[in-house]
Protein backbone atom coordinates (compact mmCIF):
# COMPACT_ATOMS: atom_id res chain seq x y z
CA UNK A 1 0.00 0.00 0.00
CA UNK A 2 1.51 3.51 -1.12
CA UNK A 3 1.44 6.26 1.46
CA UNK A 4 1.90 9.62 0.86
CA UNK A 5 1.43 13.23 2.73
CA UNK A 6 -1.09 15.02 0.90
CA UNK A 7 -0.63 18.53 2.43
CA UNK A 8 -1.11 20.24 5.58
CA UNK A 9 -2.03 23.91 6.27
CA UNK A 10 -1.34 25.54 9.83
CA UNK A 11 -3.06 29.35 10.91
CA UNK A 12 -2.16 30.91 13.95
CA UNK A 13 -5.41 31.79 15.99
CA UNK A 14 -5.43 34.29 18.92
CA UNK A 15 -7.20 32.61 21.37
CA UNK A 16 -6.69 30.03 23.80
CA UNK A 17 -6.55 25.88 22.78
CA UNK A 18 -10.00 25.35 24.28
CA UNK A 19 -11.93 27.70 22.72
CA UNK A 20 -10.55 26.12 19.22
CA UNK A 21 -11.28 22.73 20.66
CA UNK A 22 -14.92 23.24 20.84
CA UNK A 23 -15.32 24.47 17.96
CA UNK A 24 -13.37 21.88 16.36
CA UNK A 25 -15.23 19.30 17.92
CA UNK A 26 -19.12 20.92 18.12
CA UNK A 27 -19.73 18.66 15.70
CA UNK A 28 -23.29 19.87 15.28
CA UNK A 29 -22.02 23.55 13.91
CA UNK A 30 -20.18 22.32 10.81
CA UNK A 31 -22.92 23.09 8.71
CA UNK A 32 -23.24 26.63 9.51
CA UNK A 33 -18.86 27.38 9.22
CA UNK A 34 -17.24 24.45 8.23
CA UNK A 35 -16.58 24.69 4.03
CA UNK A 36 -14.45 21.44 4.10
CA UNK A 37 -16.70 19.44 5.92
CA UNK A 38 -19.97 19.93 5.75
CA UNK A 39 -21.56 17.61 8.48
CA UNK A 40 -20.13 15.08 11.17
CA UNK A 41 -21.82 12.75 13.40
CA UNK A 42 -20.58 10.58 15.89
CA UNK A 43 -19.86 10.10 19.48
CA UNK A 44 -16.89 12.35 20.53
CA UNK A 45 -14.27 9.86 21.83
CA UNK A 46 -11.59 7.89 20.27
CA UNK A 47 -12.92 4.98 18.99
CA UNK A 48 -15.53 6.32 18.05
CA UNK A 49 -17.43 5.53 14.69
CA UNK A 50 -17.73 9.24 12.49
CA UNK A 51 -19.75 10.01 9.32
CA UNK A 52 -18.70 12.83 7.38
CA UNK A 53 -19.97 14.56 4.39
CA UNK A 54 -16.38 16.65 2.91
CA UNK A 55 -16.10 18.07 -0.06
CA UNK A 56 -12.91 19.06 -2.22
CA UNK A 57 -14.39 21.68 -4.66
CA UNK A 58 -16.88 23.12 -2.54
CA UNK A 59 -19.93 22.09 -4.89
CA UNK A 60 -19.70 18.05 -4.52
CA UNK A 61 -19.88 15.94 -1.34
CA UNK A 62 -18.68 12.52 -0.60
CA UNK A 63 -19.78 10.34 2.37
CA UNK A 64 -16.68 8.97 4.57
CA UNK A 65 -16.76 6.87 7.25
CA UNK A 66 -14.43 7.07 9.88
CA UNK A 67 -12.76 6.24 13.38
CA UNK A 68 -10.98 8.43 15.52
CA UNK A 69 -7.63 7.32 16.80
CA UNK A 70 -6.61 10.03 19.02
CA UNK A 71 -8.83 12.66 20.85
CA UNK A 72 -6.33 14.52 23.57
CA UNK A 73 -9.02 17.46 24.58
CA UNK A 74 -7.09 20.89 23.50
CA UNK A 75 -4.18 19.04 21.75
CA UNK A 76 -5.01 16.84 18.92
CA UNK A 77 -7.66 14.93 17.38
CA UNK A 78 -7.06 12.56 14.55
CA UNK A 79 -9.23 10.17 12.79
CA UNK A 80 -8.80 7.94 9.73
CA UNK A 81 -11.47 6.65 6.99
CA UNK A 82 -12.70 6.40 3.24
CA UNK A 83 -15.27 5.52 1.02
CA UNK A 84 -17.17 2.41 2.40
CA UNK A 85 -17.32 0.86 -0.82
CA UNK A 86 -13.62 1.34 -1.46
CA UNK A 87 -11.35 0.56 1.53
CA UNK A 88 -8.54 -0.89 -0.04
CA UNK A 89 -8.45 1.87 -3.06
CA UNK A 90 -8.43 5.05 -1.03
CA UNK A 91 -7.83 5.59 2.45
CA UNK A 92 -7.18 9.30 4.21
CA UNK A 93 -5.94 10.14 7.81
CA UNK A 94 -6.59 13.61 9.28
CA UNK A 95 -4.63 14.78 11.84
CA UNK A 96 -5.53 18.33 13.87
CA UNK A 97 -2.70 19.72 16.53
CA UNK A 98 -3.20 23.15 18.57
CA UNK A 99 -0.42 23.92 20.00
CA UNK A 100 -0.27 27.04 22.65
CA UNK A 101 1.97 29.88 21.92
CA UNK A 102 2.66 33.15 23.05
CA UNK A 103 0.01 34.71 21.11
CA UNK A 104 -2.79 32.08 21.83
CA UNK A 105 -2.10 28.71 19.34
CA UNK A 106 -1.10 27.56 16.22
CA UNK A 107 -3.53 25.15 14.19
CA UNK A 108 -2.24 22.69 12.04
CA UNK A 109 -4.40 20.03 9.94
CA UNK A 110 -2.51 17.68 7.99
CA UNK A 111 -3.98 14.57 5.63
CA UNK A 112 -2.74 11.49 4.77
CA UNK A 113 -3.59 8.87 1.83
CA UNK A 114 -2.87 5.54 1.18
CA UNK A 115 -4.49 2.52 -0.84
CA UNK A 116 -3.72 1.64 -4.33
CA UNK A 117 -5.17 4.40 -6.07
CA UNK A 118 -3.24 7.39 -3.54
CA UNK A 119 0.23 7.56 -6.25
CA UNK A 120 -2.29 8.41 -9.23
CA UNK A 121 -4.17 11.02 -7.46
CA UNK A 122 -1.80 12.36 -5.21
CA UNK A 123 -1.28 15.40 -7.57
CA UNK A 124 -4.65 15.99 -7.54
CA UNK A 125 -5.50 15.42 -4.32
CA UNK A 126 -2.92 17.62 -3.07
CA UNK A 127 -3.89 20.94 -4.61
CA UNK A 128 -7.69 20.71 -3.44
CA UNK A 129 -6.84 19.38 0.00
CA UNK A 130 -4.19 22.24 0.82
CA UNK A 131 -7.13 24.67 -0.35
CA UNK A 132 -9.86 23.31 1.78
CA UNK A 133 -7.43 22.56 5.01
CA UNK A 134 -6.48 26.45 4.67
CA UNK A 135 -9.93 27.75 4.33
CA UNK A 136 -10.81 25.45 7.31
CA UNK A 137 -8.66 26.91 9.61
CA UNK A 138 -9.50 30.30 8.37
CA UNK A 139 -13.19 29.41 9.24
CA UNK A 140 -12.00 27.54 12.88
CA UNK A 141 -10.61 31.37 13.35
CA UNK A 142 -13.62 33.25 12.24
CA UNK A 143 -16.20 30.97 14.25
CA UNK A 144 -13.68 31.31 17.49
CA UNK A 145 -13.53 34.83 16.99
CA UNK A 146 -17.47 35.03 16.57
CA UNK A 147 -18.17 33.14 19.67
CA UNK A 148 -15.47 34.95 21.73
CA UNK A 149 -17.37 38.40 20.96
CA UNK A 150 -20.80 36.64 21.67
CA UNK A 151 -19.10 36.29 25.08
CA UNK A 152 -17.37 39.28 25.78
Amino acid sequence: MTIGRVSSAELPIPARAGMVWSVLTDLESYPAWNPFIRKAEGQRRAGARWRLEVTLNGRAYLTVRAQVTCWEPGRRLTWRGGVPAMPRLLTGAHDVRITETRQGVCLVQAVTVSGLLAPGLFPWLRTRTQARLAEMNEAVRDEVARRMAETA
